[in-house]
């Protein structure tokens, strides 16, 4: 592995300041109160050159149980763990809590380091590595080697390094191709520099200049300066502990905790599902409701347990469930974390998120306990397609996909070029994701209304776009409506004329009377010439159901609508246009009063008339006279 993040985890007093200080000689207490007390609170970071020549950094995280939430935020990002425990006391209180966080967040690569092996004779090394190997059976750290050492006179020092070495080129190597994560540990000014934070680099690189979110108040930023183990940087990658000068932010406005990231490639979210694992020695249960601290990365929030086909769960237990933060976090799919109990505080679980954006769920309800089971099992597909099917929005974009996950673009994309295939998803438009379902889902039911609404309204060409839109798709977008209103059409399913929808198969039927009613209109329209009646003056000469016929005579084109209240027979209006624009090339404008003369209309006509020759762009208005336009 290119590049390594150790942590030290175990019982306070046991030797972890001074084991870091002996392979690196760099102290990791650096504040006041540390170096009088003696123990370690906040978290320390050091780095030293292994024999492959890659250079490993340390975060010496505090041992006290005061410190639980600080030792948390220290682990966060670690790749192997140096697990220790003194030759002189054995495993006691925090070593068991520090292991059982070590197994919640799946840390797999670790040397067990029992330091004080001077202080003790070899029959009493020899039982406490007995109790450690008893103490790590069947569990992530079984199989990792045990090494005694003495950080004042230098025993096994170097076996412990070159064990290092080789356990750590075993690790994978970090994913370099997703977007840039950090989670903050760390916020401070420097004298002529301004802000500057500490973190693991999760995954992706960062280099300066590059621009910056920081999660989740969204606030943006760039990068101004980069260092890794106090050395400046273009460049900095997964899996390396990195410090970044921030440009034009204040230290009030960020804490640990805050997760910093590319532009736009998460989610804050204060709902997410999760797969949570009691632990099977704790003491606690916990039951739907209860108030629980919830660690993910850096920082703790509190948050609601929501058990969703359980009344309690006890020690051991292994649910699914919803936790509901007490405010917004910002995570991917995949991310570990860890519970504790409200009060007394002490650790009783944890496990992994399944969904970093969930939608508040029903309880005792299977299918959406089958949507999780999919979602916790599945493979990258079947994550997306799930994803895209849950999300409240009609079409999900591939950057909000990526947002989820924790991996690289082209995988993600590989996924989808595969739900695609399968037709299980539809790209209606470049970018833009809908699931199979969801089309299927409001197809039916656009088919079964407009069905209703022919049968109603049989002289009706349709309904308005618009309209139904705010009765029947409210929740949706209109960008998203109108992509699936072009996607309805090109599939024949339904045609548009004019801003109205009806079924691509839908006629409007007459009866004999009803085209006597017809004609009868029209013919009303045509001896009226260039003074028609008002649509008012119409509405009281003809039912309710004749005047819809107007509108039948408008989509056959046989009548021209000039605005609400006026309506043209189709030739007339033409020949008013054609008189109107040799009018203009002749004379270059035109004012209303020449109407009167031109066709012998009043301004009752020739204003509404002019106007609506303005709005199709034949004229443009200039003062009190108009111009072709």
């Amino acid at each position: 592995m290119a590049n390594v993040i150790i942590g030290t985890a175990g019982h306070i007093d046991h030797g972890k300041t001074t084991l870091i200080r002996a392979l690196t000689g760099i102290e990791t207490d650096r504040l006041k109160e540390e170096k009088i007390r003696g123990i370690t609170i906040e978290l320390g970071f050091a780095y030293f050159d292994l024999p492959s020549g890659r250079r490993a950094g340390i975060v010496d995280v505090p041992g006290h149980e005061k410190f639980i939430k600080n030792m948390l935020a220290g682990v966060n990002g670690i790749d192997l763990v140096l697990f220790i425990v003194s030759a002189e006391e054995g495993i006691m209180p925090q070593t068991v809590e520090h292991f059982d966080i070590l197994n919640i967040l799946n840390v797999e690569k670790g040397i067990v380091v029992i330091t004080k092996a001077d202080m003790v004779d070899e029959d009493m090394l020899q039982l406490v590595e007995e109790d450690i190997k008893d103490f790590i059976k069947g569990t992530v750290l079984q199989d990792s080697p045990i090494i005694p050492v003495s950080a004042i006179n230098g025993m096994n020092l170097e076996l412990l390094t070159e064990t290092i070495d080789s356990e750590t080129a075993k690790i994978k190597d970090h994913n370099d191709q997703a977007s840039f994560r950090l989670n903050i540990d760390r916020v401070f000014t420097m004298k002529g520099h301004g802000t500057v934070v500490t973190g693991t680099l999760l995954e992706g690189m960062i280099s300066i200049n590059d621009e910056i979110e920081i999660y989740p108040e969204n606030i943006k930023t760039k990068a101004r300066n980069i260092q890794v183990h106090g050395i400046s940087v273009e460049t900095a990658y997964a899996g390396q502990r990195t410090a970044i000068n921030l440009a034009n932010i204040k230290k009030e406005e960020l804490m640990r905790g805050d997760v910093m990231a590319k532009p736009h490639s998460m989610v804050s979210s204060s709902i997410i599902d999760v797969k949570l694992k009691l632990l099977s020695h704790s003491k606690r249960e916990l039951s739907h409701g209860s108030r629980i601290r919830f660690y993910h990365g850096t920082q703790e929030i509190m948050a609601r347990l929501i058990l969703l086909n359980e009344e309690i769960i006890s020690p051991g237990d292994e649910v699914l469930a919803q936790l509901r933060l007490e405010r917004p976090l910002a995570c991917k799919y995949g991310d570990r974390f860890v519970v504790r109990f409200y009060s007394p505080v002490e650790t009783v679980g944890g496990g992994v998120i399944i969904d970093p954006k969930a939608n508040k769920h029903k309880r005792y309800h299977n299918e959406i306990i089958e949507s999780m089971i999919l979602k916790e099992k599945g493979s990258i597909d079947a994550l997306i397609a799930s994803m895209i099917n849950d999300d409240k929005e009609l079409f999900v974009s591939l950057n909000d996909i990526m947002k989820q996950f924790g991996e690289s673009e082209d995988l993600v994309k590989e996924g989808i070029e595969l739900l695609k295939n399968e037709g299980v998803i539809h790209e209606l438009v470049e970018g833009y994701y809908c699931h199979e379902f969801k089309i299927n889902q409001s197809t039916e039911a656009l088919i079964v209304f407009l069905n209703e609404f022919h049968d109603k309204n049989s002289l009706k060409s349709g309904i308005g776009q618009e309209e139904v839109r705010s009765r029947f798709f409210k929740e949706v977008k209109k960008n998203h409506f109108d992509i699936l209103m072009k996607y309805l059409i090109d599939q024949d399913i339904i045609k548009s004329s004019m801003g109205i929808i009806s079924l691509k198969n839908f006629k409007i039927k007459l009866n004999d009377i009803q085209m006597k009613a017809k004609n009868r209109i029209l013919e009303t329209f045509t001896l009226a010439a260039l003074k028609p009646p008002s649509l008012k003056q119409l509405q009281d000469e003809y039912s309710k159901k004749d005047f819809e016929l107007i509108n039948i005579l408008i989509n056959e084109d046989k009548l021209v609508k000039i605005n609400s209240d006026l309506i043209f027979e189709k030739n007339f209006y033409l020949k008013a246009k054609q008189d109107i624009i040799k009018y203009m090339e002749e004379n270059k404008m035109i004012k209303v009063k020449d109407l009167k003369d031109i066709m012998d209309i009043s301004r009752k006509y020739s204003v509404p008339l002019l106007e609506h020759f303005d709005d199709i762009k034949l004229t443009k208005r200039v003062a009190d006279y108009r111009i072709l336009y």
